[in-house]
């Protein structure tokens, strides 16, 4: 193991005991700003089920671990207590943001309709975003009868706007038959966001978030990361401040 990735390692809490409470998770995505749900062969970012998995938890009926399933619960019910953003951001992987870093990395003015100003935005997508507007928050269920869309399809405008930051998890309902069903709300109406300053500065609020959680990174990762353009990713780079 490099020593960055060690250090790594160490800033995303895989030094310390098993996190077993959403106190505990919901500390850990503040600390950190932001963490994916699943991790891979080599880690890269901080993972909320690395520091939470537990391979002496008792195996539920369901066939999954006690720890897993809390995991799965808490990934639904920090956003909708306020707590924490979820949705497909880094990659196309489960993410999960603090409020904070959220507000900072939000790109739009925090109005309900904050989809109609995102150009490039599908049809498909902006359909998605002007039910939740009209409808208020949806299962994912509710939302592919309401479009008369597949659930691939429907996914694909989940994650399309989930990439914006425009839409995030907000629980689920487990009021259906079947598996419970997730819901999605619009972002600007579940969290304060934008935050304070302009552009510019914000972008260097998150840099330097990001900086402090990678201990190390070159203004490319913040780049890939955040999908900003290079000049950008540059700029917030070179002007972060240490946290």
């Amino acid at each position: 193991m490099d020593d960055l990735l060690e250090a790594r390692l160490k800033r995303w809490w895989c030094d310390r005991p098993v996190i077993r409470t959403i106190d505990e998770a919901r500390e850990f995505v503040h600390d950190v700003g932001f963490a994916v749900l699943f991790g891979g062969d080599r880690p890269t970012y901080p993972c909320l089920r690395e520091i939470s998995r537990d391979d002496g938890a008792e195996v539920l009926s369901t066939g999954m671990g006690a720890d897993f399933e809390a995991m799965w619960g808490w990934k639904d019910e920090l956003p909708a207590r306020g707590q924490a953003w979820l949705g497909r951001f880094l990659g196309t992987r489960q993410t999960l943001i603090s409020p904070d870093l959220l507000a900072d990395l939000y790109a739009y003015p925090g109005e309900p309709d904050d989809f109609t100003r995102c150009e490039h935005l599908s049809p498909g997508a902006r359909d998605l975003a002007r039910t939740l507007l009209l409808q208020g928050p949806m299962t994912t269920r509710a939302l592919r009868a309401a479009l008369g869309v597949g659930s691939k399809e429907s996914d694909r405008y989940v994650t399309e706007l989930g990439r914006e930051l425009l839409i995030t998890g907000y629980g689920c309902d487990d009021s259906g038959p079947g598996w419970p069903a997730s819901v999605v709300e619009l972002t600007s109406r579940a969290f304060d966001v934008p935050g304070e300053g302009d552009r510019e500065t914000r972008d260097a609020s998150a840099a330097a978030r990001f900086l402090d959680t990678m201990v190390e990174a070159a203004p490319r990762e913040l780049q890939r990361a955040f999908r900003w353009d290079r000049d950008r990713a540059h700029r917030a780079h070179t002007r972060a401040t240490p946290v």
